[in-house]
């Protein structure tokens, strides 16, 4: 039996948005060939905050046929942003029904500060906290982004739940006596709450 949820965390990318940098890579690995064993060591080290943008966008001007100014590279690797609205809807209504709810995320905060919260002007105010890796110097799935982020806004592990895509980032949270759900899609995420006791329908 669950204790009563009041507080609900969301990563980003993956859940909210559509992975944005791994999209990118993932698309062109595939139809380029080149598989880079380096590149997610490279982005946690942004997601750190000790890499910039622009020091990604650099490493990745250095593969073979990536024949892009850096200007034309961020553009294109921007054009992945995709907010899930359906997703983005249920989480107003989790906020207007009193749960606290927070983004948790692995990422460099100047892609926000400079790309989601201009193409999406209502993206911030889904959340009543916003938690980037990067303003930190804290990743998933260490333990102390978990607790920070109890801290911050001043919530019980057994009250609240954290959805993620990746396993590895949900078990951390788990781990730590957080609820966790691995996130697939926004329907099956709703059956999940209603069966816990949150409800939606009102």
């Amino acid at each position: 039996m669950h204790p009563k949820i009041n507080t609900i965390i969301f990563d980003c990318f993956g859940v909210i948005c559509d992975p944005v940098i791994n999209g990118w890579y993932k698309e062109h690995r595939l139809k380029k060939g080149f598989v880079d064993d380096n590149f997610k060591k490279m982005l946690i080290q942004s997601d750190l905050g000790k890499l910039s943008e622009n020091d990604i966008f650099e490493y990745i001007m250095k593969y073979e046929d990536i024949n892009f100014s850096k200007e034309e590279l961020r553009n294109e690797i921007d054009s992945y942003l995709t907010l899930d609205t359906k997703l983005a809807d249920i989480i107003k209504k989790l906020k207007s029904k009193g749960y606290k709810t927070v983004l948790l995320s692995n990422s460099n905060s100047t892609f926000f500060e400079r790309k989601v919260y201009s193409t999406y002007p209502e993206f911030k105010n889904l959340f009543d906290e916003i938690i980037i890796s990067a303003s930190i110097g804290m990743v998933k799935p260490n333990k102390e982004i978990y607790m920070h982020t109890l801290d911050k806004i001043n919530s019980k592990p057994e009250e609240s739940l954290f959805i993620d895509d990746s396993k590895e980032n949900v078990d951390g949270a788990i781990d730590v006596g957080i609820n966790g759900y691995l996130y697939t899609d926004s329907d099956s995420f709703v059956e999940y709450i209603e069966n816990i006791g949150i409800d939606l329908s009102k």
